[in-house]
């Protein structure tokens, strides 16, 4: 085989591998994904109860607001009350004092429940931080783990990719297009091995002359059928059977 024709197949090998090298790549990713989307599948009842939790504290503080106005409705009619001067406005300022008492003191019954119900779900989530410390500690062990193996990996990958650049310098423009071309028409698949004078990615047999060419190496040449680059290698022609042997022997 030609020095040409040994470098389209180291490259052809090198790109399928760098290929794998990519699918591998995102299992490192999704990895990650899995290993985090565990972890909060573990925690799902304490985020629940972390997230009700939230939730009561920030309906606290607006009831606590809204107590604050109630308390100052109160007080501002109390103080208009001693200021009315006639019966209609005594029985007005006592109807918006009865209101605003009223509205306060359910306003605090509702404040009395939300901080019994924080205190109740402060205990749930409180119970929860040793397991949940645990598991946090253990994931991001794995995902440190996880992003330390795929730093190795992509330093090998790149080791990889450089060698390829070497096999690119050493190939001629005209037939790295030619690789690309044909790389690019049959998903990365540019080299065909030519087996019993059949080229083995489409399994059309090649014509006479062409076969006898890519056999002695003598130049590049391409199948008539699908356009891959063939090349030769003796080992792996298909050796006559014993049957044949003793067939062809007998006639």
């Amino acid at each position: 085989m030609s020095q040409d024709l040994e470098l389209l197949v180291a490259l052809q090998e090198t790109d399928l591998q760098l290929a794998q090298c990519q699918t591998k790549t995102r299992h490192f990713a999704t990895e990650r994904e899995r290993i985090e989307a565990e972890f909060q599948h573990h925690i799902a009842t304490y985020s629940t109860a972390k997230t009700n939790l939230d939730a009561v504290r920030h309906r606290l503080r607006d009831l606590e607001i809204e107590l604050s106005h109630f308390q100052a409705q109160f007080a501002k009619y109390t103080a208009d009350l001693q200021r009315v001067r006639n019966q209609r406005e005594y029985e007005t300022a006592i109807r918006e004092i009865d209101m605003a008492k009223k509205s306060a003191a359910q306003c605090e019954t509702k404040i009395a429940e939300a901080r019994a119900e924080i205190a109740k779900l402060e205990t749930e989530v409180a119970s929860y931080a040793p397991e949940i410390e645990k598991l946090r500690a253990e994931t991001d062990l794995a995902l440190a783990e996880n992003a330390q193996a795929e730093a190795a990996y992509l330093a090998e990958v790149e080791v990889i990719r450089q060698r390829r650049q070497e096999m690119e310098t050493k190939l001629s423009k005209v037939w790295l297009n030619n690789y690309a071309r044909v790389s690019k028409l049959r998903g990365g698949h540019v080299m065909s091995q030519v087996i019993n004078g059949t080229c083995s990615a489409c399994r059309m047999r090649l014509r006479p002359q062409v076969h006898s060419l890519v056999r002695q190496g003598i130049g590049i040449h391409t199948c008539d059928n699908c356009g891959r680059i063939l090349f030769y290698r003796p080992d792996a022609e298909a050796k006559p059977s014993v049957e044949k042997v003793a067939a062809a022997t007998a006639d």
